[in-house]
């Protein structure tokens, strides 16, 4: 137990993006020191806290802070509090914030120390300088080589991010897989390749809206690296099949429910009950990106990347691992189409030739999957609807405009 270190880290939690529950009226229950990687006696100790908060509703969160420890006078992350250890007095800070202590990850890696799993050969003697559009999760570059991304909440068990990615390892679809860092069965952060200046998806797509620019090349190649994804997933892990019955349920649920906050989607009913009643008796599982769309896609040295494969981050780390229809991830990306459209106020012409590029990359869905599609895709704008209404109320036309269409299609 180390004094004042409790409250530090609550205050830190409170004002950082990587919070989810900064509204929701949480409670620090305790905090967890894990076993050190590097002890302070060698002049610097590395250790990780973990908070577990609790929330009105009962619900328990974990959340991960890796620590550097210090002499005093050789601070460099900003003090979270001070703590004497063999009569030395120490500066706790995050370890995020002292490249030169996140560097020592790297040979903790290289030789698989306790809680460390390798994939490939590590450089070495790189100092971690922390990336500062950091969201969910915070990430480390170490030079031009590798990218550790610090996982900030946790869940038992294997993170779906390095499940994933290490499924994916060698398809050139994803960045490669360095290693992992663990406690337990619990996964602490993930080491990749650093991509070479990375070009975010979804501002590429909008730059080329404004103007109407030909994106359709783009668009076919990302469909195709789904297409691989999706491949070597349903190759390498299990996969499954689902009863279309108990899927049309569940978005007949979501659209009634979603129609009592938003009325104005009920005009579209029968259009999106024909999607329903066109799903078939059985459709094929397996993993899947989980929020497949044009933020989660990097374009590198001209090929593209998928990333981020955490899936959906309100939904359990259970049901995150269950298989699911590929076309979730296809509907998911020709959503972000219309808003990278609406971004850039380009032309209906410009959105259809993307969707269509798009599709013939990934290949042609046939009838039954076609079914499969539309109905991903109509549920989807329904729940864009009601996150527009709650968050963005000037994007509420995007997913309005796409059951607009979806109810000319099936007219």
């Amino acid at each position: 137990m180390v004094e004042g270190l409790d409250a530090a880290l609550w205050q830190l939690a409170q004002n950082a993006r990587w919070f989810a529950g900064r509204s929701r009226g949480g409670t620090l229950e305790r905090v967890e020191l894990c076993d050190w990687l590097v002890h302070p006696s060698t002049g610097v100790g590395v250790r990780s806290a973990i908070l577990d908060v609790t929330f009105r509703d009962g619900e328990l969160e974990r959340y991960h802070v890796p620590l550097v420890f210090r002499p005093t006078h050789e601070a460099v992350a900003p003090e979270l509090v001070a703590v004497e250890l063999d009569a030395e007095e120490y500066s706790i800070g995050e370890l995020c914030d002292d490249p030169a202590a996140a560097g020592l990850l790297l040979p903790l890696l290289a030789a698989e120390a306790p809680g460390f799993q390798r994939w490939g050969d590590i450089p070495q003697n790189l100092s971690g300088r922390r990336f500062k559009g950091e969201q969910s999760n915070t990430s480390l570059f170490f030079g031009d080589a590798l990218m550790c991304k610090v996982f900030r909440r946790l869940e038992d068990g294997p993170n779906v991010d390095v499940e994933l990615h290490a499924a994916l390892a060698g398809t050139g679809a994803v960045a490669e897989i360095y290693g992992a860092w663990r406690t337990g069965n619990t996964d602490l952060a993930i080491f990749t390749e650093a991509l070479q200046d990375p070009t975010d998806g979804f501002d590429l797509a909008t730059e080329h809206a404004r103007g109407d620019a030909a994106f359709t090349t783009q668009a076919h190649d990302l469909g195709a690296t789904l297409a691989q994804v999706h491949k070597t997933l349903a190759r390498r892990l299990p996969t499954n099949s689902s009863d279309g019955a108990s899927l049309s349920a569940t978005f007949s649920r979501r659209f009634e429910k979603a129609a009592e906050e938003a009325p104005e989607i009920l005009e579209y009913r029968d259009a999106i009950r024909s999607t329903w009643r066109a799903l078939p008796d059985s459709l094929d599982t397996q993993r899947v990106h989980g929020d497949c769309h044009l933020g989660q896609v990097l374009l590198s040295q001209g090929e593209w990347r998928y990333v981020d494969f955490e899936g959906e981050p309100l939904k359990t780390l259970a049901e995150r691992r269950e298989p699911d229809s590929r076309w979730r991830d296809v509907a998911g990306m020709l959503r972000s189409f219309d808003y990278a459209a609406a971004a850039g106020d380009a032309s209906r012409q410009w959105l259809t030739q993307c969707r269509t590029a798009f599709l013939d990359g990934y290949g042609r869905p046939n009838p039954d999957e076609q079914a499969l599609l539309a109905a991903f895709e109509a549920d989807k704008a329904v729940y864009e609807v009601i996150y527009e209404r709650r968050n963005r109320e000037h994007l509420v036309h995007v997913p309005i405009n796409s059951l607009n269409r979806l109810a000319g299609e099936t007219r």
